[in-house]
């Protein structure tokens, strides 16, 4: 009997020195798995867009995820996942999208379908008669897209991942590369000089705004490739004209000197920004959109200065939105302005923030 007990004993305590073990073992390769996962998403984002010099990952409330690539303070592409229902399982895809909105880049992040059959559609050969193709054209089988024989629902499939991953660019990519701040009705008449940096050349430009709209734009001095600038010049500055604002179309094959001459019109128009230094003293409040709803601030101007920035309420996520909270409010302040840059991780929270805080000193008097 006491042998059976001693028995009984050291097996259960062989079980928990082996289960411990096992959690341990675990533990460990649970993470190698995680960092190595971490550390092939990179490589995947990188060679989507080489031109990045860091990614922040974006997760809207809506559902969704991608990633912002940014060179200094400006977004250069976009790396956006898109999923479908493929033969064997789901499809899962990284679709680049490059400044002018076209896709730039496929990689695959998982799949089930069958080797030499369904896979084809996830092959290079298949995926490389996406690159190029602009966000807003509809994937038509037969049309724009030629689906492989014996693999049509896996082909679809991939052209469902795909439409999914540019609606979500569409939806919420967009939304971020638009320049509030561009209002021509504050511009006074006249005529407006900017240069900024081509492909290989300084270009210069003349803005003519008249009853808060350009009507003209003429391309001083561009010393670009011959064989390719000439596009850009004859097709950017009516794009702009007919568009009212100066993030358009860049022209095919010229997309440098088309960026060239979008970014010397900005630099033409002049600064119609709030001035601090134009406000009366006194508290306001105003109202911006984060992600999740509305948030609501009060600051106050003393001495022709904003001196205090409160946020009254808001709803969004404590732990995403807390550095948005904690890093604008003293950025503005330092800058007294408007125009600072949103906290990485929390883009939607910034850009709410900001707009409050514009609407609550746009709303003040003047001194």
């Amino acid at each position: 009997m006491r042998d059976t007990i001693k028995l009984g004993v050291i097996l259960a305590l062989f079980c928990a020195i082996a289960g411990a073990s096992l959690a341990v073992v675990h533990a460990i390769t649970s993470d190698i798995i995680a960092a190595r996962q971490e550390q092939e998403l990179m490589s995947r984002l990188q060679e989507l867009a080489p031109q990045a010099e860091r990614f922040e990952k974006m997760q809207p409330e809506a559902g969704g995820t991608y990633y912002l690539g940014w060179r200094s303070d400006a977004i250069v592409g976009a790396i956006l996942e898109g999923s479908a229902k493929g033969y064997g399982g789901d499809i899962r895809l990284l679709v680049a999208v490059d400044a002018e909105g076209k896709v730039s880049g496929i990689r695959v992040i998982e799949h089930s379908e069958t080797i030499g059959i369904g896979a084809r559609a996830l092959q290079p050969e298949f995926l490389q008669q996406f690159s190029g193709h602009a966000h807003d054209e509809p994937l038509v089988a037969g049309k724009n897209v030629d689906v492989i024989a014996g693999a049509t629902v896996s082909s679809r499939a991939v052209m469902s991942s795909i439409t999914n991953a540019l609606e979500l660019y569409k939806t919420e990519v967009l939304r971020i590369n638009t320049d509030d701040g561009w209002d021509l009705a504050k511009v006074p008449d006249g005529v407006y000089e900017g240069t900024a940096q081509g492909y290989k050349s300084e270009i210069k430009v003349k803005v003519t705004v008249a009853a808060g709209r350009i009507t003209a734009v003429d391309v001083v001095s561009i010393a670009d490739t011959p064989e390719v600038y000439p596009d850009a010049v004859e097709q950017v500055p009516q794009r702009i004209i007919d568009k009212q604002h100066w993030q358009v179309d860049a022209a095919t094959g010229a997309s440098l000197s088309s960026k060239g001459i979008m970014e010397a019109v900005r630099a033409a128009i002049p600064d119609t920004s709030l001035k601090f230094d134009q406000i009366a003293d006194g508290s306001y409040e105003g109202v911006g959109q984060g992600l999740n709803g509305e948030i609501k601030v009060r600051v106050t101007v003393a001495d022709g200065a904003v001196t205090e920035i409160s946020v009254l309420s808001h709803q969004e996520t404590e732990y995403v939105s807390d550095p948005a909270f904690e890093q604008i409010p003293p950025a503005i302040i330092d800058k007294q302005s408007v125009k600072v840059d949103s906290v990485t991780g929390a883009t939607y929270t910034s850009q709410g923030l900001i707009e409050a805080i514009t609407n609550a000193l746009e709303a003040a008097p003047a001194r």
